[in-house]
């Protein structure tokens, strides 16, 4: 897509090709830290060393910067799959694993180089957006996506994939895995060729070494402790003493996630609520606050969960195995604090979000549980071939893979998803003799 002249303000003077790209990579860094909804025109002018008028020589609104930074992630991604499609550059008589991970590879590279647009492309911007620029948020990698699902319908045909692995789930489980590396939180201590190589070799070699079958996972302490906490959600109704300010609550959730938390305002919320406008500003402090308490309660509950099945008398890889099907069932129980966490997300990049508190502690407790499983060999650690894999590279690798993409929860049931993860994450895509070849 081919961004309109019209976005460039009237009159100016032919475009400094080289001064333009500097705007853009300072405005995608911006981006990309602060959050696009939280960064100004200002912002990028003063980061530009130039003045706010001087800026709009070259981009008429932070609107036309954005569509700009997505059109050029979309044109390399759409360049990527291209060429993997019409010539791939290792060829067919490649290894599957090999064909598998170089595409990983280059996804996962082209999200780093472009964190600002991929954050936009993920969360989405504002309600405000225009149309144009909302439509391009939302599309989807279908190039590199056709490229992928063509080497793995290729290893089906092979035999290179075991019978229980579905090609198309596997596909978008790994695109989407590979576009996560570039949201900042799995590459900051390590190159991304390396954390792709690592992912991959995690989904298509599977993280035990002796895999339970699925009666015994499914008999485990840790999917007891999982499975009691999806109850207690089920059941669980808002604690908060005072009972206004949980209703108001429930009425927030439901209108954040139906508007989006950007064109919700205050009064909205007052109105559906059957509340005067000052009630509200009595019973909290405000629409952000609003936003904090609704998603640190989901947190907690989660985090709850999580902590029951650190404590279960089980192994490492049934621990890992019961916190999936918690999170498969999470996404599906809080489907509204999902849709609202993309606008928390929008404002406030994830690992800057006041929100990360509660993913560090899931992290410490995937952290701790991975730690076991190396100590007591349940977790192959051979999974990039020459290298030592160190716990601080397997963690929010591990911690990624628990979480299984929403392109892929969206396509099957929620014990579909669990057989899909049981099959790739827990015990590897690849068939044995494609594993040795």
């Amino acid at each position: 897509m081919t961004r309109p002249r019209g976005s460039v303000a009237a009159g100016s003077p032919p475009l400094d090709g080289a001064r333009r790209s500097e705007i853009l990579h300072i405005a995608s860094d911006l981006f990309a830290a602060s959050g696009y909804t939280r960064t100004s025109l200002k912002d990028v002018a003063d980061a530009c060393g130039i003045l706010p008028g001087s800026l709009y020589h070259h981009f008429d609104s932070k609107q036309a910067i954005a569509t700009e930074l997505l059109e050029r992630y979309y044109a390399e991604l759409d360049e990527i799959g291209g060429r993997w499609v019409d010539d791939p550059p290792l060829g067919p008589a490649a290894r599957t694993a090999d064909r598998i991970t170089a595409l990983g590879i280059a996804i996962a590279e082209c999200a780093v180089r472009h964190g600002a647009a991929l954050h936009l492309a993920a969360y989405e911007p504002h309600a405000g957006a225009s149309p144009d620029l909302v439509g391009l948020a939302r599309r989807k990698p279908e190039a590199v996506t056709a490229a992928m699902q063509r080497i793995l319908d290729d290893a089906a045909t092979r035999g290179d994939l075991v019978e229980r692995v579905d090609p198309t789930l596997l596909t978008h489980q790994l695109v989407e895995t590979m576009l996560h590396v570039g949201l900042g939180r799995l590459h900051k201590d390590g190159s991304p060729a390396r954390t792709a190589t690592l992912l991959c070799a995690m989904v298509l070699r599977g993280l035990a070494n002796q895999p339970p079958a699925d009666r015994a996972l499914n008999r485990s302490a840790a999917m007891g402790a999982a499975s009691a906490t999806i109850a207690q959600w089920s059941a669980a109704a808002d604690d908060d003493v005072d009972e206004r300010r949980a209703a108001l609550r429930a009425v927030a959730r439901v209108e954040f996630a139906r508007r989006g938390y950007e064109a919700t305002t205050i009064r909205d919320i007052a109105s559906a609520a059957g509340m005067g406008t000052g009630t509200v500003y009595r019973l909290v402090d405000g629409k952000e606050a609003l936003l904090a308490s609704i998603m640190n309660t989901f947190y907690t509950r989660l985090s709850a969960g999580y902590e029951a099945v650190a404590g279960a008398p089980a192994t490492a890889i049934e621990r890992l195995d019961a916190l999936t099907w918690l999170n498969i069932n999470a996404r599906e129980r809080f489907s509204q604090e999902f849709e609202i966490q993309q606008a928390w997300f929008r404002s406030y990049p994830p690992e800057t979000s006041t929100l990360s508190d509660s993913l560090r502690e899931r992290t410490r407790i995937v952290r701790a549980i991975v730690g076991i499983g190396l100590d007591r060999e349940e977790i192959r650690t051979d999974q990039i071939a020459g290298h030592v894999t160190s716990l601080d590279e397997l963690t929010p690798c591990v911690r990624d893979l628990i979480w299984v993409p929403p392109s892929v929860v969206g396509r099957t049931t929620t014990r579909g998803v669990l057989a899909h993860a049981r099959a790739t994450v827990l015990r590897g895509a690849l068939a044995p003799a494609a594993r040795s070849a």
